[in-house]
């Protein structure tokens, strides 16, 4: 699989908002040798999609949406604070 190819297939996973959702599309559109490496590389698209849903309580459900021993370890933790800090970016001004 080429570098270009994975990393919009990931982006569209995270499209999906939701783990459980984000993570099916994962299992539907890569070999299972890439699902960790594709699993890994979610947490870094996923914020800004949640961010972009539409009210606190959606992002805060999408959040919860993953599960605690989610792998890899601290993604639940990793995408909670890549929401808040785009969040604060975009309150302060910054632009995306």
């Amino acid at each position: 699989m080429r570098p270009s190819d994975f990393n919009r297939l990931v982006k569209l996973a995270a499209k999906q908002g939701y783990y459980p959702l984000c993570k099916k599309f994962i299992e539907d559109n890569f070999d299972e040798g890439f699902h960790p490496l594709a699993l890994a590389t979610l947490v870094y698209y996923l914020p800004r999609n949640i961010l972009d849903l539409q009210s606190k309580e959606e992002r805060k459900a999408a959040i919860d949406s993953i599960p605690d021993d989610a792998t890899p370890s601290h993604t639940k933790q990793l995408v909670k604070h890549g929401v808040t800090r785009l969040w604060q970016r975009e309150r302060n001004g910054v632009s995306r």
